[in-house]
């Protein structure tokens, strides 16, 4: 039983870390996950794959977006929809 406890704490930890990591790439620069959500509310996308266009194509920092991994993208955006 205390192993099947430890392997899920394990795991929960895992998988949280690997969360933070995707969104690592967008507070290296916006500095918080508050500003990134901020950000996120303004460019008025209802799904991670129009914040994806917003980004690349419409946003006033469109050039430094398209390093941005799309996954990473998705993730924030689903990071701040939680």
């Amino acid at each position: 039983m205390k192993k099947v406890v430890s392997l899920a704490a394990m795991l929960g930890l895992i998988l949280s870390s690997t969360a933070v990591f995707a969104v690592d790439t967008c507070v290296k620069c916006h500095k918080s996950m508050d500003k990134v959500a901020e950000y996120i509310k303004k460019s008025g996308a209802k799904s991670a794959d129009e914040l994806v266009d917003f980004l690349r194509n419409k946003s006033a920092k469109k050039a430094l977006h398209k390093n941005v991994k799309d996954e990473d993208i998705k993730k924030a955006f689903a990071e701040v929809k939680k």
